[in-house]
C-alpha cells in the first residue's frame, strides 16, 4: 500500500511549548491507506421450502422458486441421486454460501484528506477531519469461485438429464449464464476529534485523540444475476416442447451513512516554528450493516401440444408446458429476501502521513 513520502530539512529544535503555543490554528493535509475490517457476525435465512404436490404419474415433488439455490437445489440433487439403474453423476452446487456468507467485504484503498486545529490549551487541541477512502465494496474471491460453480453445475446436472441417449428427451438445448456487476464507488468520513499532546517537549511530539462522526458510502453496491434455461422434447412427442427459465438476482445493500468512533495517535515532528510533519494511526469503528438480498424469478412456457413429464423416480421432477398443469420450477417469485443481515463491528484502521501549517 502506498502510503506517500515527504521530504523535509533536518529537523531543528523547535519545541512545541515554545513555538506553537502563539499559533491556534493548524491546518493539515495528509494521505495513506486504509484496510477494512471485516466483522462475520451475522443473522441468516434462507426462503422457506416448497409446496409439495403430486406429479401426474402419482411420485411427490415440489414446485420450487429456483433450481439455484435453497430448496431448490435439494430436490434437484435428490433427484439425480434418485437414479440407480443408470445413475446420474452430476450435482448442482448452491448459492446458499454466497447468500448466507461473508461474500462481501470493503476493498484495501488510498486514503486523502485535510485536517483543521484549534488549540484549546497547551495540551488539548480540537480536530475537524475530512477524508476521502477509495474503497469499494468487493465480492470476495470465493464467492466468486462458489458463483462460478453453481453456473456451472447448473448446466451439467440438466445437461446429463437431457442427454438423448438416457431416453426420455431429444432436441435439448441448456444455458447458464452469469452477469456480475462490480460495484462503484468509495467512502468519505467527517470526524471530530479531541488531540491529547503527551510530551511538549523537543521536535518529536507524539499524542492520542479520539472522536465521533460519520462515514458516508457513495457509489453502487455489487450484485449477481444468475440466469438458467433449458428447452427439449419428451421422446415419445417431439413435437411438444418444454421450456423453462430460472433467473436469480443476489444484491448486497450498505447504508449510505453509518455512524463512526475513532481512537488512534501518532506524533508530530516541527520543521520549523510554524509546520512541521504528522505520522497519524488510527481506527475506525462503524457498525456492519452490510445485507444480502435475494430475488428469483421462475418462468415456464405453456404452449401446444400439451404434455407433461416427470420420471419414475422419489421425488420426481415435473416438466410441462400445460396451463393446467404444475412443474416443479413453478413456486412463486422471491423479492428482496434478506438471506444475511451483518451485526457486530467493523474496525477499519487507517494510516496517513501529512504536512502541516501553524497560524
Amino acid at each position: 500500500m502506498f502510503i506517500g513520502s515527504l521530504g523535509w530539512p533536518a529537523p531543528r529544535a523547535f519545541a512545541q511549548s515554545s513555538g506553537g503555543d502563539l499559533e491556534k490554528w493548524e491546518i493539515e493535509i495528509h494521505a495513506g491507506g486504509l484496510w477494512p475490517g471485516q466483522s462475520t457476525k451475522a443473522t441468516t435465512a434462507m426462503p422457506p421450502a416448497g409446496t409439495d404436490f403430486t406429479a401426474p404419474n402419482g411420485r411427490p415433488t415440489r414446485s420450487v422458486s429456483s433450481w439455484y439455490f435453497g430448496d431448490g437445489a435439494v430436490l434437484l440433487n435428490d433427484w439425480a441421486a434418485a437414479f440407480t439403474t443408470i445413475p446420474r453423476t452430476q450435482r448442482i452446487t448452491p448459492l446458499d454460501s454466497t447468500l448466507n456468507g461473508t461474500a462481501v467485504r470493503h476493498s484495501d484503498g488510498a486514503s486523502f484528506g485535510v485536517r483543521l486545529g484549534r488549540r484549546l490549551t497547551p495540551r488539548f487541541t480540537v480536530e475537524l477531519n475530512v477524508d476521502y477512502g477509495k474503497s469499494t465494496l468487493q465480492l470476495s474471491d470465493q464467492a466468486l469461485d462458489d458463483i462460478e460453480a453453481s453456473r456451472a453445475t447448473f448446466a451439467n446436472v440438466f445437461n446429463e438429464q437431457f442427454n438423448p441417449a438416457l431416453g426420455g428427451f431429444v432436441n435439448s438445448v441448456v444455458s447458464s449464464q452469469s452477469e456480475i456487476d462490480e460495484g462503484t464507488g468509495g467512502q468519505i468520513a467527517a470526524i471530530g476529534a479531541l488531540k491529547m499532546t503527551i510530551k511538549r517537549v523537543g521536535p518529536l511530539v507524539p499524542y492520542v485523540t479520539g472522536g465521533l462522526g460519520s462515514v458516508f458510502h457513495y457509489g453502487r453496491a455489487p450484485g449477481v444475476t444468475l440466469r438458467g434455461s433449458y428447452s427439449m422434447s419428451p421422446a415419445f412427442n417431439p413435437a411438444v416442447v418444454f421450456n423453462e427459465t430460472d433467473t436469480v438476482t443476489v444484491r448486497f445493500a450498505r447504508p449510505d451513512s453509518a455512524f463512526a468512533g475513532i481512537a488512534g495517535g501518532g506524533f508530530t515532528l516541527n520543521v520549523s516554528r510554524r509546520s512541521g510533519v504528522r505520522i497519524d494511526m488510527r481506527w475506525h469503528f462503524t457498525a456492519n450493516a452490510i445485507e444480502t438480498e435475494v430475488n428469483a424469478s421462475p418462468f415456464v412456457a405453456k404452449g401446444t401440444p400439451a404434455a407433461s413429464l416427470g420420471s419414475a423416480t422419489t421425488p420426481t421432477v415435473v416438466f410441462t408446458n400445460n396451463v393446467n398443469l404444475l412443474s416443479s420450477l413453478s413456486g412463486p417469485a422471491i423479492t428482496s429476501f434478506k438471506t444475511r443481515e451483518g451485526s457486530g463491528m467493523q474496525i477499519d484502521p487507517v494510516l496517513t502521513a501529512g504536512y502541516f501549517w501553524r497560524f
